[in-house]
């Protein structure tokens, strides 16, 4: 009976171990680095009804140390997606988070939905063959503020781009650094 129980147990481990838990790898996620795809349009001076435009224009061919057509490789992919927020300083201590509809938004390119987050869609360009995002938030009461691309992602000093790739093809997550930030992930600014 022992011998019994510690061939199960040999067995139990096996099956374990040899267990597949890479989700990355079976639902054909492909990482890569570069940089300055995603930019903060900065101005000096932020006036109540300026906007903060944030930006994202890049060609479909991509350079992370070898050459990526991430439209061909995501099998069509007609949108690349990532989230930025946008606080208001509400004491010393606290920030609130400043939402606006989905129409007050200026947008130029690209697709916009606010909610706690805004989440920025770029659409692909089939005349230029690049995905494109220019997209103002309008800035409407005097204060300080802060924007970080922090908020599905736990990077501090980057954007993370995600296809919207078909089901039966690959994922192109694209970790984009961002020279608009500080070192703790934030865009500060004032609106006078």
């Amino acid at each position: 009976m022992k011998e019994i129980k510690k061939l199960l147990i040999l067995m139990v481990i096996l099956i374990a171990t040899s267990c597949d838990t890479n989700d990355d790898g079976f639902y054909k996620n492909i990482f890569i680095d570069v940089p300055n795809l995603v930019t903060i349009e900065t101005q000096n001076n932020y006036n109540v009804g300026d906007y903060l435009y944030v930006s994202a224009n890049f060609y479909r061919i991509l350079n992370d140390g070898a050459l990526l057509d991430v439209y061909q490789s995501t099998g069509g992919a007609r949108q690349f997606v990532f989230s930025y927020i946008i606080e208001k300083k509400i004491s010393e201590t606290e920030w609130q988070v400043v939402t606006v509809n989905d129409n007050q938004l200026d947008i130029n390119s690209g697709t916009a939905q606010n909610g706690s987050y805004v989440y920025g869609i770029c659409e692909y360009n089939e005349t230029s063959e690049t995905y494109e995002y220019n997209v103002g938030f309008p800035l409407l009461s005097v204060g300080n503020y802060r924007l970080s691309f922090g908020y599905n992602s736990s990077s501090t000093n980057s954007v993370e781009l995600r296809s919207l790739s078909s089901s039966k093809n690959p994922i192109i997550n694209i970790n984009s650094l961002t020279s608009n930030l500080d070192g703790t992930g934030y865009y500060y600014f004032n609106v006078n």
